[in-house]
């Protein structure tokens, strides 16, 4: 079965379009956020954090905290989670790279050649 929702590790593979990865990071830095509102925390639920996150376990978070360590990953109690300040941060700050990156190769969508170039990969 497919999944329909890009996870975080989408969002920031090299292969993600920067328009997509900007858009798609800025959905999960708001989804967090309201996330940390709602629990009135700065570090929410490790198991919400994974199901805003499109993630399946806490070694996935683990792996992208390590890959990006600015990203504000906390192992609290033996689970992973996220210090959602420091994710806004992190993900303010990545938004305008990726942001930039599109406007320099002068992509304000997703091309008809560039979706035809990932599915060739498969």
């Amino acid at each position: 079965m497919a999944r329909t929702k890009p996870s975080l590790a989408e969002a920031l593979s090299p292969w993600s379009a920067p328009h997509d990865a900007a858009d798609l990071l800025e959905g999960f830095r708001l989804a967090i956020n309201a996330l940390a509102e709602k629990q009135h925390t700065g570090l929410p639920d490790s198991m919400r954090v994974l199901k805003v996150l499109h993630l399946r376990n806490g070694t996935e978070l683990a792996a992208l905290g390590g890959d990006w360590l600015a990203m504000g990953v906390r192992r609290i109690c033996g689970a992973w989670t996220l210090d959602a300040r420091q994710f806004n941060l992190w993900a303010q700050g990545q938004i305008s790279v990726f942001r930039r990156k599109a406007a320099q190769s002068g992509q304000t969508a997703p091309s008809q050649a560039s979706m035809q170039s990932k599915l060739n990969l498969f």
